[in-house]
């Protein structure tokens, strides 16, 4: 009888392995070189080991699992993985809190030294005490006490006025007004010792908390944390399906971005010896879906044609709105999207690599699970969305990961076809990252292990076969330590199609400004992946144009410093707005002979 194959893929790292025989979570993962929390060795005492179960189905509840959710500590939509049994395929998502490694998340970029003009001021206000003959309202004591500021709306009035009245009178008819502009944010009897603003890059991968002071323009500390939506798709497009089942799933998805950006609050609080009221400000950027999931407005129309957002313009939400934590009355600015698959995290990286300051012909590349290309040539600006999908973040390839604790990052291979491995924390290999990928495919195709083709030679002696009949490469061979880790002739088609649609982005941007390789000033890539990138391996594997290597560089997370630009500059928002209006979307499919640039852009 025929063994009957099933896989189990963990997220947000990004593995997934095959089985023939039922397994628990927690066997799985030890043998994926993931380590999990497990206090108790794996008996099921401590409860330590929560995962969830997003995809497929397990075995029934156990006694231990119904007395940790009895006792509140096991959430119902959570399992022990010591305790739970897999026999058909799966998707496991593991919170923050289960595991003992942490994933890398990119949160550094290069960060302008600019003025501070925060909007954000404190304002003294003497009010006078109501008498008799002069029964003034605290309302009107507070707007003739300082010229110049007011109340947004009646509403915001209102919410101030149920709880200021007993504290003005205690404190002798003194307060300050902590304002944004000229609107009155909030109202307290002592004066702040410091205002602090809080600044957000929402991605598909992770989401970066940049925690600053806004009078000296000082960052305090930085957060990066997974985004749980994770759980619920690779992808934008596996993201937008969810959403379209129904209200509950769309609210799931705002819901648990939130409570992980308020988790991450509560962290920098705790790093910092912070207060929430201190949170005065935010700004908050991320791609199109992100930022309709962060507002909770209907996310189905990205997903179909003609792919427009609900909103493009700016806006300033205040935090109850959104049930983000900080200070009673605080607002987010929220930059506007430039088009469906184009959000204001483009924005924010075109903003913080001086796109637009100049007249320069300068190429910007953000690679990710959807990676957005500019190009600027003279005043004008062009920018495209490509789909390129998370290949390069592991998935699709059998042995892929994120960059995190045993991944491959960097291969070379010698003339004998013989790999050599370095390894995130210098332990054994579990898995291997995009950047390790991108260098072994380029390595290979050196040593002619790959054909111009993108094809396996299986006249070259450490090509096999495996048992699916599908072309293998062996990165490394199996010990009594280390697992073998191989690249499979379908993962390297993966990387191809991947590379292809970031190289074809490129070269329609290219074509449609009439600019050639040679002309190009500067290429910035920015995001994780770009960090680790080899420059002279993505030239030879044909995703970058041929350009001088001095003219290429990492900008890490160019889009969380734009967004902490906009935070602490009041000039930097309208300079953001002003670029947004200059830059022209190109919608690629749309754009003559997409199909042989495509193919063009997965060739060698």
């Amino acid at each position: 009888m025929k063994e009957t194959n099933f896989s189990i893929e963990f997220q947000p790292i990004g593995i997934r392995l095959v089985y023939t025989e039922p397994i628990t979570i927690l066997d799985a993962a030890r043998q994926a070189g993931i380590v999990l929390r497990s206090d108790c060795g794996g008996k099921g005492s401590c409860g330590k080991c929560a995962v969830q179960i997003t995809e497929g189905s397990s075995s029934t509840l156990t006694h231990n699992e119904a007395i940790f959710r009895k006792g509140g500590m096991l959430q119902q939509n959570e399992r022990l993985a010591c305790e739970t049994i897999i026999n058909e395929n799966v998707k496991v998502f593991i919170p923050p809190s289960s595991f003992n490694a942490s994933q890398i998340l990119q949160t550094e970029g290069t960060l302008l030294n600019i003025p501070v003009q925060s909007p954000i001021h404190i304002e003294f206000l003497q009010m006078t005490q109501p008498t008799l003959s002069a029964p003034k309202s605290d309302l009107e004591n507070i707007l003739e006490s300082h010229t110049g500021i007011h109340f947004e709306n009646d509403d915001q009035a209102l919410d101030l006025l149920r709880r200021i009245p007993s504290q003005i009178r205690l404190n002798g008819w003194k307060a300050y007004a902590i304002c944004n502009r000229d609107v009155i944010l909030n109202i307290t009897s002592e004066e702040p010792k410091r205002t602090l603003g809080l600044a957000v890059d929402i991605g598909s991968t992770k989401i970066a908390c940049y925690l600053m002071d806004l009078s000296s323009g000082n960052t305090l500390a930085v957060k990066g944390v997974p985004n749980p939506q994770i759980a619920y798709g690779e992808d934008i497009i596996a993201r937008l399906s969810y959403a379209m089942q129904g209200a509950e799933q769309e609210m799931r998805l705002h819901t648990i971005m939130i409570d992980a950006i308020n988790q991450a609050i509560e962290s920098l609080l705790e790093i910092t010896s912070s207060q929430i009221q201190e949170i005065v400000d935010f700004c908050v950027v991320g791609n199109t879906t992100m930022h309709h999931f962060f507002l909770n407005v209907p996310s189905r129309y990205l997903a179909t044609s003609p792919f427009t957002p609900i909103i493009k313009k700016e806006m300033n939400i205040t935090t109850e709105k959104l049930s983000l934590h900080g200070m009673p009355g605080s607002q987010i600015f929220i930059p506007g999207p430039i088009a469906g698959f184009v959000g204001s995290d483009h924005l924010a990286f075109l903003l913080a690599t001086g796109f637009g300051d100049d007249n320069a012909i300068r190429l910007g590349i953000d690679i990710g699970t959807n990676t957005e290309i500019a190009l600027q040539k003279g005043r004008n600006i062009v920018s495209c969305s490509t789909a390129s999908g998370p290949a390069f973040e592991g998935a699709h390839i059998h042995f892929g990961m994120r960059a995190s604790t045993g991944a491959i990052e960097h291969v070379s291979i010698n003339q004998g076809g013989i790999a050599k491995c370095k390894v995130i924390g210098d332990g054994e290999a579990i898995g291997i990252c995009g950047s390790g990928i991108l260098d072994a495919i380029s390595e290979m195709k050196k040593v002619k292990i790959l054909n111009q083709r993108g094809r396996l030679d299986l006249e070259n002696p450490r090509v096999k076969i495996n048992e699916d009949q599908i072309r293998v490469y062996p990165l490394l061979s199996a010990t009594e330590t280390q697992r073998e880790i191989t690249l499979s002739q379908s993962d390297i088609d993966q990387i191809l199609l991947a590379k292809g649609a970031i190289r074809s982005g490129i070269a329609i941007l290219m074509d449609y400004l009439k600019v050639e390789a040679q002309e190009i000033e500067e290429v910035l890539i920015a995001g994780a992946f770009g960090s680790y990138l080899n420059p002279y391996h993505a030239i030879q594997i044909g995703m970058l144009p041929q350009i001088d290597l001095s003219r290429i560089k990492a900008v890490g997370n160019a889009a969380g410093a734009g967004a902490r630009l906009m935070l602490l500059s009041e000039s930097m928002r309208q300079k953001a707005l002003g670029l947004s209006t200059r830059i022209k979307h190109l919608e690629l499919n749309t754009y003559p002979d997409f199909e042989m640039f495509f193919a063009n852009g997965i060739r060698f």
